[in-house]
């Protein structure tokens, strides 16, 4: 076939294409999406009796603020990457893991600073509530961010799946917090932090499979 042919024919075939709206435009959409999702979520399991004494302590506060900012660095870099050509800086891929770090690192601080570190992190085994609700929250949030995500076009897609799984499970994560009446940093550590990293690694290799699917 001649090339101008060929083009005939694509022209032919060509249907009406949506244009898919920014990068910060998706992750505000998703992002306000899940907080509605998150408030009537909390709303019916029962948020801590002390939730606004605790929004007050700057402990809590800083907990929550370094989870949130994990989530939120995830997705956008997801939405980003989702897109070829998008992507200006490769270190916008990276923040997500140091935030994630940084949250660690800050309970990791607090658990030191109140002794008997690995006494009591042994002595708090994970908490399958909180990981339970980690994950119902990770399932809905990562669905929705997932069937956003297969609208793009994600080549690289191990990068592009993990920040996503990230994003995911640190929603669930931040959720969880505003139910969780405990702040001892050993649980925090261990019933919040490694279901987060667990269900991340899971997220990735089971959303690789899912943008696989884009490309074919």
């Amino acid at each position: 076939m001649k090339t101008d042919d060929l083009i005939v024919d694509l022209a032919r075939q060509a249907t009406p294409v949506t244009p898919l709206a920014s990068p910060a435009v998706r992750l505000g959409r998703w992002g306000a999406g899940m907080v509605v999702f998150a408030g009537a979520a909390v709303s019916a399991l029962g948020p801590r009796q002390d939730l606004f004494d605790a929004l007050r302590q700057p402990v809590y506060a800083a907990r929550l603020m370094t989870t949130l900012s994990t989530a939120i660095l995830a997705a956008a870099a997801a939405f980003v990457l989702s897109v070829p050509g998008a992507e200006r800086s490769r270190v916008q891929r990276v923040l997500p893991w140091v935030a994630l770090g940084g949250w660690a690192v800050l309970l990791a601080a607090l658990l030191v600073s109140g002794g008997d570190p690995v006494a009591r992190v042994l002595a708090f085994p994970v908490n399958w509530p909180c990981g339970y609700k980690i994950l119902g929250f990770s399932l809905i949030s990562g669905t929705a961010l997932f069937v956003a995500l297969r609208r793009a076009a994600p080549l690289e897609r191990l990068w592009t799946a993990s920040v996503a799984a990230l994003a995911a499970t640190a929603f669930g994560a931040v959720a969880t917090q505003f139910v969780c009446p405990v702040d001892d940093p050993a649980h925090q550590l261990v019933g919040h932090v490694l279901p987060v990293i667990v269900l991340a690694a899971i997220g990735t290799a089971i959303g690789v499979r899912s943008l696989d699917g884009v490309r074919r």
